[in-house]
């Protein structure tokens, strides 16, 4: 009986999981979008690096959702997460004063910025666990497996990433933004 070199990763709890937290990221993004298409709310700087890290830590999880879990995936996830929650907390740092208000929308009595720095927060320890869960599976075993599921959200983690470069040369064109911005260059 012959058997076969790849396995298939799509029964893993953590394909699942990994697949759930790309979904989450998604999400976040479409929710970030829909604040600044719909709702008028141009990104700052600080917010750009955010969706950036964002965006980052959505690769690593396409990675282990596309790939299946490796060590190289979840410290991607890490590290983008430890900078995206850097800026999160450089900007709730800026509006922590009493008297400086807050940038933005609240989202249940938070602003975007705070539930950034939480959800970076809360990553960095979903990966740690994830590498906890994943470390047998890590330690010579080879998976490779694709999936419909990870072309839709690597497509979509994608889409959205073209979507926030292209929203970052509308708002700041080709150089750095200088404070915050009050709409796209072509309206000013």
């Amino acid at each position: 009986m012959a058997t076969s070199s790849h396995v298939s990763i799509s029964g893993y709890p953590s394909h699942i999981l990994n697949s759930l937290a790309l979904a989450g990221v998604c999400a976040s993004l479409m929710v970030a979008f829909f604040y600044q298409l719909v709702l008028g709310e141009i990104p700052c700087p600080l917010c750009m690096l955010q969706r950036i890290g964002l965006m980052l830590v959505g690769f690593g999880f396409f990675l282990n959702v596309r790939f299946g879990a490796s060590a190289i995936h979840y410290a991607i996830i890490i590290l983008s997460s430890v900078a995206g929650a850097v800026a999160s907390l450089r900007q709730v740092s800026l509006h922590v004063v009493p008297g400086t208000g807050g940038f933005g929308s609240t989202i249940f009595g938070y602003h975007m910025y705070t539930w950034g720095f939480i959800a970076f927060m809360s990553t960095i320890i979903f990966a740690a666990i994830m590498l906890v869960i994943d470390r047998n599976r890590l330690a010579g075993q080879s998976l490779h497996g694709k999936t419909w599921l990870a072309s839709l959200l690597g497509g979509l983690l994608l889409i959205l990433g073209l979507g926030n470069l292209a929203s970052n040369i509308l708002v700041c064109g080709f150089a750095v933004c200088s404070g915050d911005p009050q709409g796209y260059i072509f309206s000013r």
